[in-house]
């Protein structure tokens, strides 16, 4: 009688340890292509790339400060009078309470605009292809910036209709950021506005106090 030895399997803890050879394999192929297309996206960052993802950063800065400040109730910002008719005679601003924003707004953004910064630019646009600009996941660039930031207070008149006037206590956020990297030099300037108050007037329009700065 014939008999046929079947062939012995390899020992599980040599399958086992060429398994993680091969996965270990394809992980570091992997670091090193992200690595390779990394150093060539970096290379193909311009000056506006950088220039406009830093600006896009600042603005977050300021949104995220001026967000944040605002979050935190303290009290009106104006405070109106009115006439023996109800008329609305005077709209005064609370210099205390828009001190308090300021400072609050500018030691945030003293903090945020001053150090390392992570901001990212779309891949697509360092291909230099028009369709893909702005497109495809972000790479990541780091800056170290300086930065300042200066917070002013206005007010406007706006018709809002016969015989009505709107009265607004705007304020003014602007921001300068630079960056002295060798690699990624560049130095932004971002302003925003935002209305704090609005008091709608109907008849004459009345005597209006801001604090100045």
């Amino acid at each position: 009688m014939l008999y046929i030895r079947k062939p012995r399997p390899f020992p599980r803890r040599y399958r086992k340890g060429k398994g993680r050879r091969w996965v270990l394999g394809l992980v570091l192929l992997a670091v090193l292509g992200t690595v390779a297309c990394s150093e060539w996206g970096l290379k193909g960052i311009s000056p506006e790339l950088t220039q406009e993802a830093a600006r896009g950063y600042v603005l977050e800065q300021v949104a995220q400060a001026v967000e944040e400040e605002l979050a935190q109730e303290k009290g009106p910002f104006v405070t109106v009078e009115r006439d023996g008719q109800g008329q609305v005679s005077l709209v005064s601003a609370q210099p205390e309470r828009l001190n308090q924003l300021r400072a609050g707004i500018m030691e945030r953004l003293g903090k945020a605009l001053r150090g390392r910064a992570t901001v990212y630019v779309p891949a697509g646009s360092l291909t230099g292809v028009g369709l893909l600009n702005g497109r495809g996941f972000p790479v990541p660039i780091t800056l170290g910036l300086e930065g300042s930031a200066e917070v002013e207070f206005s007010t406007e008149l706006l018709s809002a209709g016969v015989n009505q006037t709107c009265h607004r206590l705007v304020m003014t956020v602007r921001a300068r950021a630079f960056s002295q990297s060798q690699r990624f030099e560049t130095s932004v300037e971002a302003e925003t506005g935002t209305v704090l108050a609005e008091t709608m007037v109907v008849g004459q329009v009345p005597e209006v106090s801001v604090a100045k700065g």
